[in-house]
């Protein structure tokens, strides 16, 4: 017996050299795994082109420090943040299950959105990955990388630490949700000149010009509309600093009456000129009760022609076509005799 002791110490020794081995080449392996997709550092990252079953495709690319989408304009701010966020910090939580594993790379397949993103010059060329759909219970979303070129044999369930939820979402491929949303944007020292046009009741119209750095001209459209009296410059200046942050509700270029509806009279039309001599000229229209619409009766009971809520509005020299809301333009709704004695709420003849 004695004289197989040291055959038994030599076997021990080799099946716990096998079981450390395998051990930590798993742990090792998965802790690489675990940052497989993500790309920790935002600041080298160039450009994500995002493209997705529909032949939908996105290309973000950071030019002068700003992100573009497709070269035309700049990335929604919100968006792009919470796109980095996924991007640089997911994690891989554990490869699909082999009970899962045709099923899920079918439904990958099927549906996808293909993320390439690319880093500086100095890091590999880029990092490309599949994102399909979320888990059962929706807290994960699975990913399968490309490597080589081709793609990896196993799929993965990916989560961002924090959020309870799947990642989908976030990899928007339709270059309209990313377009700001913000039609006027100035301070009341950006602008050189603002009128509103109102051409059913041109008494409500009016036109203002700067002629020094607080101080606006304040003209009727009409002469026989003017008042002759001391306007208030408080009233302008407070009245243009409504116009730092006004946003549309959704762009609508895909409506079909977009056409009809522009070549109808506008309710009012917005034109402002900027210091830099840049125009910006808005159309506000009415629009019809819809299903969307919260009153299409009014309070008598009878059915209402145009919504309470929301006008289209056409900017852009015409080529694009908004939703708005009236909770948001309805500050901007003033009238000439406004500036004269103390603004009250805008009231639209409807």
């Amino acid at each position: 017996m004695r004289k197989f002791i040291p055959f038994i110490v030599v076997i021990l020794l080799l099946i716990g050299a096998v079981a450390f081995f395998v051990l930590h080449r798993s742990a090792g392996t998965f802790e690489k795994m675990e940052d497989a997709f993500a790309v920790p550092d935002q600041n080298r990252i160039s450009k994500v082109i995002l493209t997705d079953t529909e032949k939908k495709r996105v290309e973000l690319t950071k030019v002068n420090g700003v992100w573009m989408v497709n070269g035309k304009f700049p990335a929604r701010q919100e968006l792009l943040v919470t796109l980095m966020e996924v991007i640089t910090h997911m994690k891989t939580l554990c490869p699909v299950p082999r009970a899962a594993h045709d099923n899920v790379v079918r439904w990958i397949f099927e549906r996808n959105i293909k993320v390439e993103v690319f880093t500086a010059k100095d890091e590999p060329a880029k990092v490309v990955y599949y994102v399909g759909g979320p888990t059962t219970d929706g807290t994960g979303t699975y990913m399968l990388r490309e490597v080589d070129g081709k793609p990896d044999s196993r799929p993965y369930i990916t989560y961002l630490p924090g959020l309870h939820g799947y990642l989908t979402p976030r990899y928007q491929t339709d270059a309209e949700i990313w377009r700001p949303k913000e039609i006027f944007k100035y301070t009341p020292d950006d602008i050189k000149s603002l009128s509103l046009e109102y051409p059913a009741e041109e008494n409500k119209s009016f036109s203002l010009n700067r002629v020094a750095k607080d101080s606006f001209l304040l003209a009727a459209k009409d002469d026989k509309y003017s008042i002759h009296q001391t306007y208030q410059q408080k009233y302008i200046l407070q009245y243009l600093a409504f116009y730092s942050s006004i946003s549309m509700e959704a762009y609508d270029n895909k409506n079909v009456a977009k056409d009809s509806i522009e070549h109808t009279i506008p309710y009012c039309t917005f034109t402002i000129t900027a210091n830099d001599n840049s125009v910006n000229k808005v159309n506000l229209f009415y629009q019809p009760v819809n299903k969307r619409s919260k009153m299409p009766f009014d309070a008598k009971g009878k059915p209402m022609t145009y919504d309470a809520d929301h006008f289209y509005a056409a900017l852009n020299n015409n080529s694009d076509f908004a939703i708005v809301q009236f909770y948001v333009f309805g500050k901007l709704l003033r009238s000439y005799q406004d500036f004269f004695f103390k603004p009250g709420t805008a009231v639209v003849s409807r």
